[in-house]
């Protein structure tokens, strides 16, 4: 006689990877390498991105700090829009592609964040937006609001490595610390330079660190092993 084999269907399940949460009827084996093949086929953007973003933070903290005018921050524009803003941006595209949503989320957010302001300062140089008032507080709006962006990644980063972790607690601080004069209608004035300083040099620590976290990423795959710690997973 013939004996009919039954064929038991895997229930649908949550699995959580690095691309993030997935419910799907794939065991967690399956799962993982497919995680494994998105990683291996497309090359880490991380490294692009870091330097973007670097390059946009460190220059405009240097103005924040005071070293520069406020004047200044239109010969940053052309740098916002095409480095640390759009490639920063597609980098976070490539990233989504490799499923890792930690990276995809921060250079995408923060490359939409520089266009932004490229577009507020290029803006307030030809006059249509104010530089004191409503214009002011709502880009300490926006500042605060990727204050916490910033702090939700840190949170995020903890699970990968101190380098990242220190990029983006500093990022966060100075974030929230050069948004503070602008909400208070108060940046440039005098009894607002030491917190807008504050955060403008935080913002420059951040920069320094993505800078370090790019350079050891390209350096430590291209010679195939840790030639630069990050303390932790890249």
């Amino acid at each position: 006689s013939n004996t009919a084999s039954t064929v038991v269907p895997l229930q649908r399940h949550e699995s959580w990877t690095n691309g993030g949460g997935v419910v799907s009827h794939l065991d967690d084996s399956e799962i993982s390498r497919l995680e494994e093949r998105a990683a291996i086929t497309i090359a880490d953007p991380s490294t692009l991105g870091l330097w973007g973003f670097a390059t946009g933070t460190w220059m405009t903290g240097t103005i924040i700090a005071g070293v520069f005018p406020a004047t200044a921050f239109t010969a940053v524009i052309p740098v916002l829009l095409v480095f640390a803003g759009i490639t920063q941006f597609i980098a976070g595209l490539f990233a989504f592609r490799r499923a890792n949503v930690l990276a995809a989320t921060a250079f995408c957010a923060f490359g939409a964040f520089n266009v932004a302001t490229a577009m507020f300062f290029g803006m307030q140089a030809a006059g249509v937006l104010g530089t004191t008032g409503a214009p002011i507080i709502l880009q300490g709006f926006l500042l605060e609001s990727f204050g916490l962006i910033a702090f939700a990644l840190t949170i995020a980063a903890l699970r990968t490595n101190a380098a990242l972790v220190l990029t983006l607690g500093a990022l966060t601080i100075g974030y929230v610390l050069a948004g503070i004069p602008n909400l208070a209608d108060g940046f440039g004035q005098p009894g607002w330079m030491v917190v807008q300083a504050l955060g403008g040099w935080f913002l420059v620590a951040s920069a320094a660190f993505a800078f370090y976290t790019g350079m050891a990423l390209v350096v430590n795959s291209t010679w195939h092993r840790t030639m630069l710690p990050l303390g932790g997973e890249p």
